[in-house]
């Protein structure tokens, strides 16, 4: 008997079966050819997120369009807002030109200079024609442009000026991030752990310490101003002399904002697995993108709400845990030691008695 005389058609469960077939055949056959649903739209928060990492990440190649030679935008910028400060710093004096040059060249490239001493590396500044062009650029803008069109401009057009802040916060950002602690977490001359050995000896496999990286760190961001002060070169009196950085006797606004966005970078990515914390807990990017938001938190608390140091609470806060209280050494102070020892006598004298 052929196949199809041995199954009834008659029974409910061989109509159902067809049914079934008939149904289903055709919805797989059009399943199967169906393009995959597309993936989630990414909330605005990520897609300004990636919009503002990717600006600061190209921020370093971004040159002047429709100009014959490379010139660094963000060179540029930092040369005219440390040359402006020195002018107005000079008031109404005149300096020699190439005096003044080279001072603006200490404060402008000082800090990543300090840097690169202590790595035992060429400056990155002079390893590249474009930042010495941009440099020059800047400072004819300020000093010997006729009519002094940009200075007056920077000075006087408060948008402008804000404008030129904000990326010069980004070499700030830079400066502390990929010119500071990442060029001393890559050192060569530390030996950066392999692989292997990092997971045999459950080390991280980036050079130096944690130390090292805060004060490369730290010097990129705003070395050149302490440069400056200890040379005397900043401006303010026409000869130089080697005389103790104000800012270490009472450390400016940006030096501890250089610090405090030096440790948060670094508490960010912890790189040596010191911190009770996993590695990177947000991208590189991102924790570039916060320093460069604490740069221009503190800017715009300075420029635009007049604020003078938006970071003076930090010394009075942080202080009392160490008991520090702003200067140290003097006349020692009696108490539990003159106590112990019958008011100062020592344990030999004591025994002596």
């Amino acid at each position: 008997r052929p196949p199809w005389e041995m199954v009834s058609f008659k029974a409910p469960w061989a109509s159902y079966a067809m049914l079934a077939a008939l149904v289903m055949i055709p919805t797989l056959c059009l399943a199967w050819g169906k393009a995959p649903p597309p993936p989630p739209e990414p909330p605005v928060w990520k897609k300004a997120l990636d919009w503002i990492v990717g600006i600061l990440r190209d921020a370093e190649d971004f040159s002047w369009p429709k100009l014959p030679i490379e010139i660094s935008v963000l060179d540029t910028v930092l040369s005219i807002e440390t040359c402006a400060g020195y002018r107005a710093a000079m008031g109404k004096d005149k300096h020699p030109w190439l005096q003044v040059f080279v001072s603006c060249c200490i404060c402008c490239f000082g800090g990543t200079t300090l840097t690169a001493f202590l790595l035992g590396q060429p400056p990155g500044w002079l390893g590249s024609t474009s930042s010495p062009l941009a440099y020059s650029l800047g400072f004819w803008l300020i000093f010997l442009c006729p009519g002094d069109i940009p200075y007056k401009a920077v000075t006087g057009i408060f948008p402008l000026a804000y404008a030129l802040n904000v990326i010069n916060c980004m070499s700030g950002a830079h400066g502390v991030t990929s010119w500071g602690s990442e060029k001393a977490l890559h050192a060569f001359h530390f030996g950066s752990v392999s692989a292997a050995d990092a997971a045999a000896h459950h080390r991280s496999g980036f050079a130096g310490s944690g130390p090292f990286a805060l004060l490369c760190g730290t010097l990129s961001g705003c070395g050149g101003g302490i440069l400056g002060a200890f040379l005397g070169c900043n401006g303010s009196a026409q000869n130089w002399s080697f005389t103790t950085p104000p800012t270490l006797r009472k450390p400016s606004v940006y030096v501890k904002l250089a610090a405090i966005s030096s440790i948060t970078y670094y508490c960010l990515r912890n790189p040596h697995a010191f911190l009770p914390w996993e590695q990177d807990v947000v991208e590189v990017g991102v924790s570039k993108v916060i320093v460069f938001f604490m740069w221009v938190s503190v800017m715009t608390a300075q420029d635009v709400f007049g604020v003078a140091d938006p970071l003076a609470w930090m010394f009075p806060v942080l202080s009392p845990l160490v008991n520090l209280s702003g200067d140290v050494g003097g006349p020692t102070e009696k108490g539990i030691y003159e106590a112990l020892l019958e008011r100062g006598g020592s344990a030999s004298d004591k025994k002596t008695k």
